[in-house]
């Protein structure tokens, strides 16, 4: 099968093509699934609304799957692992808690569909086997590296850690993602230090019980 290349339409085989394409796909993957929603939305969506060949969406990603995958990972778990990175790297002196609460706000605020997208992914996956098996995968990696930060943070400010780092880890990001949702619809009573003034107050129990239980 061949495909003629266009100043509009681009398949993304060629060297010069293939980053721009890439991008374009993962810009209209974000609005349509926002728009129809995953299971909706087909691969001809998705091209068309990049003004791109099917074939371009085949040639960067394995399937629909995949690039919802990819911009997933790309646009929503690279942010989120910034900001474990502050968690995990920053030093002693520093309140990590403020940082990555304004982090998770503007987040929410600049990606609204892409928040909505995981809740459905979520609904989804609950009751998809295929789907539930991606979406566990994703959610342990993210608890992993948390829980690794968190022991990290811990190590750094001498606070013993009495709590199972990977417990912790689950219930931050639930914590986090349900903190998101909620600033979506109604901002108003989810201020940008909410998320960080529950994470010190976790701070200050495992500050305690270290001091209790030594």
């Amino acid at each position: 099968m061949f495909f003629h290349m266009t100043p509009a339409k681009l398949d993304g085989r060629r060297t010069g093509h293939r980053g721009t394409a890439r991008e374009r796909l993962l810009d209209a993957a974000a609005e349509v699934f926002a728009e129809r929603g995953y299971r909706a939305t087909t691969v001809d969506d998705i091209a068309a609304a990049a003004g791109l060949t099917k074939g371009a969406v085949y040639w960067n990603f394995e399937g629909k799957e995949a690039l919802f995958s990819a911009l997933i990972e790309e646009r929503v778990d690279r942010r989120a692992r910034a900001l474990m990175g502050v968690t995990e790297h920053s030093p002693r002196e520093t309140d990590t808690a403020p940082i990555v609460s304004r982090g998770i706000s503007s987040f929410a605020d600049e990606q609204q569909a892409l928040v909505l997208l995981l809740q459905e992914y979520w609904l989804l996956a609950v009751r998809d086997d295929e789907l539930r098996s991606a979406y566990v995968e994703r959610q342990r990696a993210l608890r992993d590296q948390l829980a690794a930060a968190l022991e990290a943070r811990h190590r750094t400010t001498g606070v013993p850690l009495t709590f199972p780092a990977e417990r912790l880890a689950t219930g931050i990001i639930a914590m986090a993602s349900g903190l998101a949702q909620e600033r979506i619809a109604d901002p108003q009573n989810v201020p940008d230090e909410l998320l960080g003034e529950l994470l010190a107050l976790l701070y200050d129990g495992l500050v305690h019980r270290a001091a209790a239980s030594g």
